[in-house]
């Protein structure tokens, strides 16, 4: 369904961008979105209705698609790509029906929202991929999906019939590991083994950060207590036992606590909750990191980049192995501590945070890779990178 909004005013260039409904992945883009309106392109954004509202806040019209419910994200990675695969199949007519002759002249897609190159292709106009997550490295298949051919990942065999069918050449394995364009949310030295990475044009502009007032607000209370932030993101929250275990590590530490810990568990609640600590289903997660000066997290990479470009260093307990390797990279970094989660104890949380919070070397590392992520040039050099695309794009008309 197309979004009532006025998305005909024909200004500048159509840009559709295409997402996966999750906040992992389509709050990355956001900025991006606001940066080409502001710039005068209009944008149409293909996502669930659940995402509809943030989408308008930054300019662009919702296109949304009705995606099969797929439950918690699950652990095992091929188990998630393989439910994305689902929600892509049963996209793809609804899109197709929704732009009907409005044609983009350039599509933007996530990772893992196939339904963008599938219809670009059909449409015969270029695509650059949004990666909130490494770009394809070797390795990657085994190390995310622990498989040996990324072909071998349950419903592939159903997207490779989508790709036939829409006609785009090379298959699953160019599809998800050779993208023609690439634009990274991260900058290059946190790319995993980024001298492998040998796919098409790779653009790594860091993070794109802009205002996120539509998700409230959240203020420092008063006192000198230095602020501790707890979260383990959107999709991994269901962990009574690890926010007791922080209730119980950070108590008494002279720690102002900020817990994040999904609705599910805010409402059965944790029991006993000590002075010094809030507890919130959710929280504007910038500002709690602009005033914070440790941040316990899964590792979701959008997560580790908004603390790391506001200078926190980090404790990552990941949840999948997707977390694991950016906990690798925090490590070989030196911007913090990998806390595996089966390790995670109370105790071992404590020594972390502590450990963490006053090691010089680890505010270096932290401040550099600031600069670099400050000189990567978020949204402004995405943006750039599009409108290269576009300069070399003849307008469609139709």
């Amino acid at each position: 369904m197309r979004d009532v909004l006025a998305d005909d005013e024909g200004r500048g260039r159509h840009v559709a961008v295409f997402n996966v409904p999750m906040h992992g992945h389509v709050i990355p883009t956001l900025a991006v979105v606001q940066e080409l309106v502001d710039r005068g392109h209009r944008v149409s954004y293909a996502v669930t209705a659940e995402f509809a509202e943030d989408v308008r806040a930054v300019g662009a019209v919702p296109v949304l698609y009705d995606a099969p419910e797929v439950g918690e994200a699950p652990e095992d990675m091929a188990e998630g790509v393989t439910g994305a695969v689902v929600v892509n199949v049963a996209a793809l007519p609804q899109l197709e029906e929704a732009f009907g002759q409005d044609v983009p002249d350039v599509v933007l897609s996530d990772v893992y929202a196939w339904a963008g190159p599938l219809l670009a292709a059909r449409w015969g106009v270029p695509a650059v991929q949004l990666a909130p997550t490494h770009i394809p490295y070797d390795g990657l298949v085994k190390e995310f999906f622990g498989l040996d051919d990324i072909a071998q990942i349950p419903g592939f065999p159903e997207l490779a019939g989508a790709l036939e069918q829409f006609g785009v050449p090379g298959g699953v394995h160019a599809l998800t590991l050779a993208p023609p364009r690439t634009i990274a949310f991260f900058p290059r030295s946190f790319q995993r083994l980024p001298e492998t990475v040998g796919a098409g044009e790779a653009h790594w502009v860091g993070p794109a950060i802009s205002d996120r007032s539509f998700q409230g607000r959240w203020h420092r209370p008063e006192g000198d207590k230095p602020v501790l932030y707890v979260s383990l993101g959107s999709q991994f929250n269901r962990r009574p036992e690890f926010y007791r275990s922080c209730l119980q590590a950070f108590e008494g530490l002279g720690w102002h606590v900020v817990m994040s810990v999904g609705a599910e568990v805010a409402a059965a609640g944790l029991g006993s909750v000590g002075d010094g600590f809030e507890v919130h289903a959710s929280v504007p997660q910038l500002d709690v990191l602009a005033c914070a000066s440790v941040f316990v997290t899964h590792g979701g990479m959008g997560s580790l980049m908004e603390a790391l470009s506001l200078g926190v260093p980090v404790v990552v307990v990941p949840q999948m192995a997707e977390q694991r390797v950016n906990a690798g990279q925090v490590e070989q970094l030196g911007v913090g501590r990998h806390l595996p989660r089966e390790q995670a104890t109370a105790q071992a949380l404590r020594e972390a945070v502590q450990a963490v919070a006053e090691d010089q070397r680890i505010a270096d590392a932290v401040a550099g890779l600031r600069r670099q992520i400050s000189e990567a040039g978020g949204a402004a050099a995405a943006a750039d990178v599009v409108e290269k695309v576009l300069a070399d794009t003849p307008m469609v008309t139709g």
